[in-house]
């Protein structure tokens, strides 16, 4: 990198994206940033503790397995599969998710 493309500090000007290509999202991110993930990713992605499928939530930024109950936060692009990050459903998302 030239020093006309790098910043007062020596760093680039532009932060790089995030690991998927996506905005940010999670607990740092900003209201109303979707993380985007790989779509072939979440294809074989299971949920740790049941093994069944995923559910993709954009708006929210997370995967939610509706077997055991959880959402799993989705961090700049990255699914964060652990049982102790994964929020608790309410009871009206999984009767929606049951619904459907």
């Amino acid at each position: 990198m030239t020093t006309e493309e790098q910043g007062s500090e020596g760093a680039p000007e532009h932060a790089p994206e995030s690991p998927a290509g996506g905005p940010k999202s999670g607990a740092g991110a900003e209201a109303g940033v979707v993380a985007e993930v790989d779509p072939k990713l979440l294809e074989i992605l299971v949920c740790p503790s049941t093994k069944k499928p995923l559910i993709y939530d954009r708006a929210r930024g997370e995967l939610v397995s509706a077997a055991a109950g959880v959402a799993f936060p989705i961090r700049d692009g990255v699914p964060i599969m652990l049982m102790g990050e994964a929020r608790p459903l309410e009871e009206s998302e999984l009767a929606r998710l049951k619904a459907r």
